[in-house]
């Protein structure tokens, strides 16, 4: 039997996280709270034995998962699988994100940002620390901006991108998440723009205490994706992602008109970096960071553009 009207929709894609959905599945139902919370899972034609670990936890607790298990691979072809697929599923007022590779470590994290909302309802992102850990859970560092609860500007939230906060530590409304606007379809990449989306419809309140893991260096995951991918897949990423931030500039009516034009300018930057458009980057705005290049790299990219070094 299904949970009736939960107040949070914990929202978790994964593909191919044998190791680690466990971990995740376990943070979730960890959580001691005063309301009642819904768990999607969407399990994206996974190869290895995500599926069947997901399907012994929804047999376990079948009041409180709802899964979906896709036969044929989604993100081969549609990379914005939350925002497309799993959001439109959730039924709370507000939803919880964190991939199957990552996992909250307290029980009182959904408690303590739903209170928080919930006492506050300008506030249209809440967020928290979050320990970095690689594979085996050792720990790395932190996602810890402040070393206090504060409440984060949208303009920090613009020029911080998207591993400014830890996407396991969002909760947002859901009328929010499913109600996008049309400059988050502008880039394959999910987290962040819609840390910036959330942000900029009221306030962002960040929680000191680190209550989830983020890790780094998972084969498949965006980070050792965009690395393992090709210039051109690179180029287009910062190129979306500079077209998203143009075009948020322009819905937003220009409201935080300089925090976005130094992000996307970076992302506009790469590009011309990485396609050796030289004339370009020895203007402004983009002069500045060209010159900074050490003095090796800025030769080479001339020898690359006159054909005298391959790219």
């Amino acid at each position: 039997m299904e949970r009736k009207d939960p107040l949070v929709s914990i929202v978790c894609d994964t593909y191919n996280h044998a190791p680690f959905i466990r971990r995740a599945l376990d943070g979730f139902l960890s959580q001691e709270t005063d309301f009642s919370y819904e768990i999607i899972v969407h399990d994206d034609a996974s190869t290895d034995e995500t599926a069947d670990i997901i399907r012994s936890y929804e047999a376990a607790h079948p009041d409180i998962f709802r899964c979906v298990f896709r036969t044929e691979n989604i993100y081969s072809r549609d990379p914005k699988i939350l925002e497309h697929y799993v959001f439109p599923l959730a039924r709370g007022k507000y939803i919880a994100i964190c991939e199957g590779d990552d996992y909250w470590t307290s029980p009182h994290k959904l408690q303590k940002q739903i209170s928080y909302m919930e006492a506050h309802p300008d506030c249209t992102l809440c967020v928290c620390a979050a320990d970095l850990v690689d594979p085996e859970e050792s720990w790395i560092g932190s996602v810890a901006p402040y070393e206090q609860d504060t409440d984060i500007s949208t303009e920090d939230m613009i020029i911080g991108g998207g591993g400014f906060v830890a996407t396991a530590s969002i909760v947002a409304p859901t009328h929010l998440a499913q109600n996008r606007a049309s400059f988050c379809d502008e880039t394959d990449v999910d987290d962040a723009v819609l840390q910036i989306w959330f942000a900029s419809n009221g306030t962002t309140h960040y929680i000191a205490e680190s209550m989830c893991a983020y890790r780094q260096a998972v084969p498949g995951s965006w980070t050792e994706t965009y690395h393992a991918a090709g210039r051109e897949a690179q180029i287009t990423h910062h190129r979306g992602l500079a077209r998203a931030l143009r075009e948020f500039d322009a819905q937003s009516n220009y409201r935080w008109h300089d925090a976005v034009d130094v992000n996307a300018t970076y992302q506009e930057y790469e590009v011309l970096r990485m396609t050796n458009d030289l004339p370009a980057l020895k203007k402004p705005p983009y002069r500045k960071r060209y010159l900074e290049l050490p003095l090796k790299r800025r030769i080479r990219m001339h020898l690359v553009r006159i054909g005298l070094l391959k790219q």
